[in-house]
């Protein structure tokens, strides 16, 4: 790329101004990323890159992308990261008008082949309001795109939404019956019929496909610290800390392949790093040990949910809340809402990610101070995060927890580590 030094460039913002103060924050960010986007810009970029893998991946998600996703207005960006299969040609004949096709002389990968692709196009590289990355692997299925915007646009404080798949991690894993591509497709239509009562709130998300906020892609893409591993735990945690939430749409199927780009000792060594540059980047929070649910607590808990007016939930030592957040999409999935969080830790680099979960207050309190801090207050259900026996006087620290449950409240943990669940209840 050249510069003209001198030169004087005119430039005319585009989009929506007027009134732009007024707005609140999320608006403001969505008005000012779309200044720079051209003419009638779509309401999604869908970004699908390939490396070889024409015929046994890349036609097959291509074809599927064009067949399901439907209803909903948007851009295809192809990147023929370096392939020698012929990929270049295959993306020429694609029949699709509002495609757009990067190449990339020479695989270094795939980061670097979106990076290529982005600083070539300037400022109108991700033209959509919402952006969705589409790897290989991955074949969209019916309405998948239409789900995801339905449940984006819910709410302007949504900045990041995934659907569930066949092979991932992170809770968003599930098994829908099917043998063959036809099968498959069959049952994920079916599958796939939006229901907001399906739409979960979480700590973190793995984006086997993804839809975003081009406003927060913008604001921030990614870190450079991260090779591989973890740099899906960094940005949730950025765009969360920001204020955004971060949803799973269970109502959304798509297919993605099993493998993986790394394997072996190259895998192992790029998690070890990884896991470590995070730890040093948030001030000690482990994006495995401190982001982990322990989902036999809401089973065994939530195994009957009385009627009330709002559930309120209290964790106590919950870490960054992935169980609170469990819960409360556990009662928002058979009906009951609201639902309120409260948290009370004993370690203050847990306060900030639970002021991102919770609704009502965040205490941090040593537990000589815990009867004090919820001195009047009640709860419909308590979790407890730490195993019992890690506190002083166990017994003395269920009965004072026992006096903070509502009528019918309930309170959950484990003994030990990897103990049973225990479910105490208040009759009177």
């Amino acid at each position: 790329m050249s510069f003209n030094y001198g030169e004087v460039i005119e430039v005319q913002p585009e989009g929506e101004s007027s009134e732009i103060r007024k707005r609140n924050a999320f608006i403001r960010r969505e008005i000012v990323a779309n200044f720079c986007v051209g003419k009638n810009p779509p309401l999604v970029t869908v970004c699908f890159q390939a490396y070889n893998h024409l015929e046994d991946q890349t036609k097959m998600a291509i074809h599927a992308l064009l067949q399901y996703t439907q209803n909903v207005d948007y851009e295809l960006i192809l990147i023929d990261n370096g392939s020698t299969d012929g990929t270049l040609e295959f993306f020429r004949s694609i029949p699709y008008e509002k495609k757009r096709i990067f190449h990339v002389r020479e695989n270094r990968g795939a980061l670097a082949g979106y990076i290529a692709a982005k600083n070539s196009a300037g400022g109108e590289f991700i033209r959509g309001r919402y952006v969705s990355f589409v790897p290989g692997d991955v074949i969209v299925t019916k309405d998948w795109l239409k789900n995801l915007v339905t449940c984006m646009e819910s709410d302007s404080r949504i900045g990041m939404v995934v659907p569930v798949a066949n092979y991932t991690s992170n809770h968003q894993k599930i098994t829908l019956p099917f043998s063959n591509y036809e099968e498959m497709q069959e049952v994920a239509a079916a599958h796939n019929i939006s229901n907001p009562k399906k739409w979960e709130e979480c700590l973190r998300v793995i984006p086997t496909t993804s839809l975003l906020r081009s406003s927060l892609r913008k604001l921030y893409e990614l870190d450079h610290a991260f090779y591989y591993n973890f740099s899906d735990d960094d940005l949730s945690f950025t765009y969360r800390r920001l204020g955004y939430r971060l949803m799973i749409c269970r109502d959304t199927f798509v297919y993605h392949a099993e493998g993986s780009t790394m394997t072996g000792e190259d895998y192992q060594l790029d998690i070890q790093t990884g896991r470590e540059i995070f730890r040093r980047k948030y001030f000690g929070i482990d994006p495995w040990d401190d982001t982990r649910l322990d989902a036999e607590l809401r089973d065994k808990c939530l195994s009957f949910v009385p009627v009330r007016k709002e559930h309120r939930i209290l964790g106590i030592d919950i870490r960054c809340g992935a169980d609170l957040l469990h819960f409360k999409n556990g009662l928002r999935g058979v009906g009951f809402e609201p639902v309120k969080l409260s948290a009370l830790v004993q370690d203050a680099k847990y306060w900030q990610d639970l002021q991102t979960v919770c609704d009502e207050e965040v205490f941090c309190r040593s537990q000589r101070d815990f009867s004090e801090t919820l001195r009047g207050r009640t709860y419909d259900y308590i979790i407890l995060g730490e195993p019992l026996c890690n506190y002083e006087e166990p017994q003395a620290m269920l009965e004072m927890m026992r006096d903070h449950l509502s009528l019918g409240g309930r309170m959950t943990g484990r003994v030990e580590k990897d103990g049973e669940v225990f479910v105490l209840e208040r009759n009177a």
